[in-house]
């Protein structure tokens, strides 16, 4: 009885999600034509933050609680969905190249290299936790710095006014459904009994994640490729410089060797496997059957990935 209520809610969490993800991604669009800037800086920033917000609440929570083994697992696991879910399904639904500025690649890249330095001693250091700091900055910097591509005319006012409301209910209805979706699934989890770092990895990962695949599907269906592209940089960047240093600040834990053996080695290649497909989204001819079968390869990935992890295989 107790699993059937889970599941229920999980579901009515889902679809509060994918509603307020339709309503996010619809005005996040006029906001961006009215401020004349591009597609991409909005999923930089606006929609990136959005749904890298309950990583972060996760994250917190975890740490307050003692369990930084959550709040790391959620943090690599979400960016590892981030890459090889979402925008390896991202990856069947393109359809022409995208324009994307590759400076922003840098602090993608850093945060990734520095969390493996940091995780190399097993330890998450204050002095460890600055450098995640540092890299902030540096990520809006360089979002200061980069231009819009905007196609259309910008918006009246009164439009405008109206998508910054809508717009903050559907960030209302995506964290709302994400922390339901969130709860439920985890409570499922641990009836099922399995490990903080393992729910963290899949459970929790994967639900804080559906975010980014909800605003990623809504915007693939109005074409906003750049909005997609930056959903995935930004939040991928938000998601290890806010989520690390709650634990290098308030934490103390020894980490798992197993989180640098086999988590982090996979998200690391999985983020090269990213910028190189990302470049050549931007430099070269586009190539949709390329795309479809990275596309598979990094969905068929992280299903071996969930399923090892599982105990399925």
């Amino acid at each position: 009885m107790e699993l059937t209520l889970n599941l229920i809610l999980l579901l009515t969490g889902i679809t509060i999600l994918v509603w307020g993800a339709n309503k996010f991604v619809d005005h996040a669009s006029v906001i961006a034509k009215h401020l004349g800037v591009g597609d991409l800086v909005i999923g930089l920033t606006l929609i990136a933050a959005g749904t890298s917000a309950p990583e972060v609440f996760v994250g917190i929570s975890a740490v307050l609680n003692g369990n930084e083994d959550i709040a790391l697992g959620t943090a690599i696991g979400s960016n590892i969905s981030n890459i090889a879910l979402i925008f390896g399904v991202s990856c069947l639904y393109f359809n022409a190249a995208s324009k994307t500025h590759l400076w922003n690649l840098m602090p993608f890249g850093l945060t990734v290299l520095l969390l493996g330095l940091t995780l190399a001693d097993g330890t998450i250091s204050f002095s460890e936790s600055i450098g995640f700091v540092g890299l902030f900055m540096l990520f809006m910097y360089i979002l200061m710095k980069t231009d819009g591509v905007p196609d259309e005319e910008g918006s009246d006012t009164s439009e405008f006014t109206k998508s910054l409301f809508l717009s903050m209910v559907g960030l209302v209805g995506l964290i709302a459904g994400a922390n339901i979706s969130i709860v439920y699934a985890e409570s499922t989890a641990l009836l099922l009994g399995i490990s903080e770092l393992i729910i963290g990895l899949t459970i929790i990962a994967l639900g804080t994640s559906l975010p980014e695949l909800a605003a990623t599907v809504a915007a693939l269906k109005k074409g906003k490729h750049q909005m997609v592209v930056g959903n995935i940089i930004g939040s991928n960047v938000l998601n290890l410089v806010f989520v690390i240093p709650i634990i290098g600040f308030f934490g103390s834990v020894q980490l798992s060797p197993i989180v640098v053996e086999r988590d982090f080695s996979i998200l690391a290649i999985l983020s090269l496997a990213f910028i190189v497909l990302a470049v050549a989204l931007t430099k070269l001819k586009f190539n949709r059957g390329l795309y479809a079968v990275a596309g598979i390869l990094l969905v068929g990935s992280y299903t071996l990935y969930i399923a090892t992890l599982s105990g399925i295989i």
